[in-house]
């Protein structure tokens, strides 16, 4: 009797240990992701396949010696792929001033552009309309792509430690200075900088990229990133400014701040908005303006 008793108790014991391995029961997400690198695995497997989102955008630039002081860029962004809808609404803060910079991009009309993409930008009051192909117009908004470019974020974080703050789990990490090229070209993290899609070269002497995750306690879904790249841009910007100086003499820039973050507000099962009327209507085609002159001559 005896041994059929504890035969029975080893049986639930095993029954139990099969639950909590397997992620069944309350409280296993927890079990499940007890480590830094267990919590980046679970936010990567979040993000893949995701088609939307909506998101918190925020950048602050400060450097000297290169004549443009300080700007920070604030907004939002909403993205669906298919079929492609985006808008990205900033207010850019300068040292002398702001302004609101508006943009969409929503896939070609059947009658104008079937194959590319529409692009209507409001800067400094004005709207503009033009025609891309949709390589190029998701290029120009890559830096804006939170979904994306924290995928690519996590995708090559190093030496990952956590950190628990309320419901959160708050992972602090490194991009390694030898994938640093790579991670810039696919996020465009230059792009407000004005520095994307420079050569490989100019990245010499970068070191590591300070990087912080915030994901969901429980489920390890992806909330926020903020990327620290102040000395990378710093270094990056100086090597093209000592190959374009005449003498070796060149005091160079300091980067005192180069700080990007976006927050996923919503990820997944966000639909598409409309691109207002008065917008398509008060547009300036400028490609359509040339070519209607051309046909005058």
């Amino acid at each position: 009797m005896k041994k059929q008793r504890k035969s029975r108790g080893l049986g639930m014991t095993f029954i139990i240990v099969c639950l909590v391995l397997s992620g069944c029961g309350a409280g296993t997400q927890e079990v499940a992701l007890g480590s830094a690198e267990e919590y980046v695995q679970a936010a990567k497997t979040a993000l893949v396949g995701q088609d939307s989102f909506t998101a918190n955008f925020d950048a602050t630039i400060a450097m000297n010696n290169a004549g443009r002081g300080s700007m920070t860029t604030r907004g939002t962004v909403t993205f669906v792929k298919e079929p492609l809808y985006m808008k990205v609404d900033t207010d850019m803060g300068f040292d002398n001033g702001s302004q609101r910079y508006i943009l969409y991009l929503q896939k070609g009309e059947v009658e104008k552009n079937k194959d590319g993409v529409n692009q209507y930008m409001n800067y400094d009051g004005q709207w503009t309309e033009m025609t891309l192909q949709k390589t190029d117009a998701m290029n120009s908004v890559q830096i804006y792509n939170a979904a994306e470019n924290m995928e690519t974020l996590l995708a090559a974080a190093e030496n990952c430690t956590m950190q628990e703050n309320g419901g959160k789990a708050v992972i602090s990490a490194d991009i390694p200075a030898e994938k640093l090229y790579d991670v810039e070209a696919a996020g465009r993290f230059f792009q407000i900088a004005g520095m994307s899609s420079l050569s490989e070269v100019y990245f010499k002497g970068t070191g590591d990229v300070p990087v912080t995750f915030v994901l969901d306690k429980k489920t390890g879904a992806p909330i926020s990133y903020e990327i620290d790249l102040a000395q990378a841009l710093e270094k990056v910007t100086n090597n093209v400014l000592s190959e374009l100086s005449s003498d070796n003499e060149s005091s160079g820039i300091t980067v005192q701040t180069y700080r990007i973050s976006s927050e996923l507000t919503q990820l997944g099962n966000v639909k598409a908005g409309e691109i207002p009327d008065e917008v398509k209507s008060s547009a300036i085609n400028y490609e359509r303006e040339i070519s209607m002159l051309e046909s005058d001559e």
